[in-house]
């Protein structure tokens, strides 16, 4: 059963950016990006730079370390030599004004 969890206002992250959140120990990307909201692991898989303050392209966010690149959509990487090392993606809602993420497991 999926458990969401409040994360944040729909208004705390302005429209094209994204902000970094801590749940548990778990570190949070949230995405606002044409007027929908994604939810990714904060953390690049390649050296944990944080994603919520990297170059957000359309919908797609580039680490500002070493520039990997990750769909806000599903977490896939978007590089054409390493598909299959992608972000962490987590479902999420908005209920009412409030950004809901389920963190599962």
């Amino acid at each position: 059963m999926s458990e969401f969890q409040t994360i944040c206002k729909t208004h705390d992250i302005p429209e094209g950016t994204a902000r970094m959140f801590v749940v548990g120990e778990t570190q949070l990307g949230i995405f606002h990006v044409n007027g929908e909201f994604f939810a990714l692991d904060n953390r690049c898989p390649h050296a944990a730079a944080s994603l919520a303050h990297g170059l957000i392209e359309g919908e797609s966010v580039y680490c500002r370390i070493h520039h990997w690149h990750f769909s806000l959509r599903d977490g896939t990487r978007l590089d054409e030599d390493c598909p299959n090392s992608g972000a962490r993606c987590y479902p999420l809602r908005i209920e009412g004004q409030e950004v809901q993420v389920d963190l599962g497991d």
